[in-house]
């Protein structure tokens, strides 16, 4: 029998709230019970993206015709979700609309009686909104940057007292409502507008001023303002601010804050030096700001809590010397000027290196770090992919004892430069990383082959990890004839001085997510199994590599274990 059907309503609503949204929408069909659960479940979520999709062929009379069809079918359905649970006094805790198709001239009273059923629910907590233009869903031209061509938002919103959370994304015009009437969301904990319409500095100053609770904040290329001020929020925690020509915060309580200029030419000035008990900083893209070693020094006399440190296309000096007893999490993403880092932190536990193939990777050592310090090197690989470049940065990584995690992500037609002189230096220890994840979109065998010898000639992995999805199948069907070769014909190796890297090579196991792999003919089974045009499924493959320590130096610990456990 079944007895959670039988459970009060606010029971069975909050048993939904825990799945994911499609997971609780088919419960719908499990029986009469729960589809009436379904029916008054006060979480409504409209995605206009999964019916109507942007067609490549837009003056295509057919396919603008199926558009329309489409967006009608989509915006009756939520009409009628809305006017039933109006209709029955069912509660709406959450609303989320996302539409890609908004159209100025035909949208606008429809989303505004959405936004009148929502703002009188006297239980709404989380309103989402994202509205954009696309006139070429339906064959009509409308400058979709134009101001007017905005959806205002209603003055019906200001009713939702019990708002916990607001999030406007898109074309939404919030200048008008702001300044012509008084806002006053008491509640509001959460507040996230991105490339919404403010029009000027006093908007968002009378926008702020009415929500006094506001723990996280989010404002990225809101329209119209230049000038960012946020100050008088004693509850706030984090706050994201980018696309702005000068930012002041003022918020002694804030702990996490990323500061981003999206590669926009103009310098950015900001003020932010009494945010004493900052303990998370990422900086992205700020030109008018130089990384030198006095403003780290600074930086650290600053904000004497910070244990996060994120920079991110920043403008550097070419060496630099980080020194915080505090700093736990480091990270250096496409800073091209940069060429050595010394980093001198002793509760260290993370750092990161994003790199690009197109600049000398910096040389990157630890100073009084902990030898448990995880190390995880990123390079996307478009065009060339120089392997003596790669061994050499991972050789100069100081001390050896740092555990190095290692992604390449190989594009299609990137060209491979290996060195004779890396083959004859094969006596020198060869890096030892603890794990290479690889996204190879290479679809020549050749080019495989190729990419396959060199790597492994080039270091050691301990755990090579891919996925299905963005690997392709030539690529992995090589892969697995190479770790499985057992023939010692095949891996002869009389017409060189060396032995192959197969020799070194002692064991290989499997380990996947979800778990149904176990050994390298099961993988072999399951690429054998797909269709040549189907797409790959979403599965994780793990290889740990076994290697005679005779030719490898660890860069993961003296006692690595070359193959730990993959959760």
């Amino acid at each position: 029998m079944d007895k959670i059907s039988d459970l009060p309503k606010i029971i069975l609503h909050d048993i939904l709230s825990r799945l994911p949204y499609e997971d609780a929408a088919r419960t719908s069909v499990l029986s009469k019970a729960w589809h009436e659960t379904w029916s008054s479940f006060p979480i409504l979520v409209f995605d206009g993206s999964r019916c109507v999709r942007l067609h490549k062929d837009r003056k295509d009379p057919l396919k603008i015709q199926e558009n329309r069809r489409k967006a009608n079918s989509f915006l009756k359905s939520v009409d009628r979700t809305l006017v039933r649970f109006h209709h029955h006094g069912f509660a709406i805790k959450e609303f989320n609309l996302s539409m890609m198709f908004f159209h100025p001239r035909f949208m606008p009273h429809l989303v505004d009686r959405w936004m009148k059923i929502v703002g009188e629910s006297s239980s709404i907590q989380v309103l989402k909104l994202e509205l954009e233009l696309a006139g070429c869903f339906f064959g009509c031209k409308f400058d979709s940057h134009a101001v007017d061509n905005y959806y205002y938002l209603p003055p019906d919103v200001l009713k939702a007292k019990s708002l916990t959370e607001l999030v406007l994304l898109g074309r939404i015009r919030a200048d008008k409502l702001i300044v012509n009437h008084r806002i006053r969301f008491p509640m509001l904990r959460i507040l996230s507008l991105f490339k919404v319409y403010l029009g000027h500095e006093q908007a968002l100053e009378d926008l702020i001023s009415g929500c006094p609770m506001i723990e996280h904040l989010i404002l990225e290329h809101c329209v119209g303002l230049e000038n960012v001020k946020v100050h008088d929020l004693p509850k706030l925690k984090s706050a994201k601010l980018s696309g702005f020509r000068e930012i002041h915060v003022n918020v002694p309580s804030l702990e996490c804050l990323h500061l981003g200029n999206d590669q926009l030419e103009f310098p950015c000035d900001i003020s932010i030096d009494k945010c004493r008990n900052l303990k998370v900083f990422l900086l992205g893209a700020v030109s008018s700001v130089f990384i030198s070693n006095q403003w780290l020094l600074e930086l650290f006399d600053k904000f004497p809590f910070l244990e996060r440190l994120e920079l991110s296309g920043c403008v550097t000096s070419e060496s630099l010397m980080i020194s915080s007893s505090r700093l736990r999490v480091l990270s250096f993403e496409a800073c091209v000027e940069l060429k050595e880092a010394k980093i001198d932190a002793p509760n260290l536990e993370s750092c990161r290196y994003s790199g690009q193939f197109s600049h000398m990777p910096a040389a990157i050592s630890f100073v009084n770090c902990s030898n448990q310090v995880d190390f995880d090197v990123v390079f996307p690989i478009e065009f060339r992919m120089d392997l003596k470049r790669l061994r050499a940065f991972l050789q100069n990584i100081a001390p050896r004892n740092v555990m190095v995690s290692l992604y390449l992500g190989i594009m299609k037609g990137s060209s491979i430069v290996f060195h004779e002189d890396v083959l004859q230096n094969v006596e020198v220890p060869l890096p030892r990383i603890k794990q290479l994840r690889l996204s190879v979109d290479e679809e020549t065998e050749e080019l495989c082959v190729l990419l396959i010898n060199d790597l492994f000639w080039s270091f050691r992995p301990a755990i090579i990890s891919l996925n299905l999805k963005l690997c392709s199948r030539i690529f992995l069907k090589l892969l697995l004839e190479k770790l499985r070769c057992n023939n010692e014909e095949e891996r002869c190796c009389s017409s060189s001085q060396m032995k192959c890297w197969w020799h070194d090579l002692k064991e290989v196991k499997v380990r996947s997510s979800p778990k149904k792999y176990e050994n390298l003919s099961d993988c072999e089974e399951l690429l054998d199994s797909l269709p040549i045009n189907f797409f790959s499924p979403n599965l994780q493959l793990n290889f740990e590599l076994e290697w005679d320590s005779l030719h490898t130096s660890s860069l993961s610990g003296g006692s690595i274990n070359a193959s730990p456990s993959i959760n």
